[in-house]
């Protein structure tokens, strides 16, 4: 009796580890296809739907109350003009960013357009918390600039599957520098 309870207290902690261990395994192969530049493994890594859907509204609000707080936009007779194409605008440019290697060059700590070093940036660090059972978050932050970047959230898909759902902007996204 004792040998069957101790192989299923074994077999309940071999279960839960991989249960609770898998989202930092993913995040650690969606790292790895990064740096390595795996199209392959980061397109089934990744939601891109649901990430652009996330990137255009996050950057669509940002846009529009950057341009509502901007004195110079109120007296600009154009300012509504832009304002209406900004939607078109925002998603031709989250379109051509989200890729596999958009999403490479920022899980590497560069922007998306600087595609040419294939390198970890190592003033990069990372910080993971689980926001639910179904959901883990991965902030990233720039040690040596002390800047907030990216936050990647990531969502259990079966039992120790993640896929990356969204890109989470820092605040300082359009601040001027």
């Amino acid at each position: 009796m004792r040998k069957w309870i101790a192989i299923a207290l074994a077999l309940l902690l071999i279960v839960g580890g991989i249960y609770f261990g898998s989202p930092y395994y993913a995040i650690h192969s969606l790292r790895n296809a990064a740096l390595e530049a795996d199209t392959d493994k980061l397109e089934a890594s990744v939601d891109f739907p649901a990430v652009r859907e996330s990137l255009k509204s996050q950057l669509s609000a940002a846009i529009m109350t950057k341009m509502q707080n901007d004195p110079e936009m109120g007296s600009n007779p154009f300012a509504g003009l832009g304002a209406m194409m900004m939607p078109a605008i925002v998603d031709r440019m989250v379109d051509s960013f989200v890729t596999p290697d958009g999403i490479a060059a920022m899980m590497r700590g560069q922007k998306p357009i600087d595609r040419a070093k294939a390198q970890a940036n190592p003033d990069i660090e990372s910080h993971t918390e689980y926001v639910n059972l179904d959901r883990f978050r991965v902030r990233l932050h720039n040690k040596k600039l002390n800047e907030d970047g990216p936050s990647f959230l990531l969502e259990r898909r079966g039992f120790a599957t993640w896929k990356l759902i969204k890109l989470e902007m820092s605040g300082n996204l359009l601040e001027d520098k």
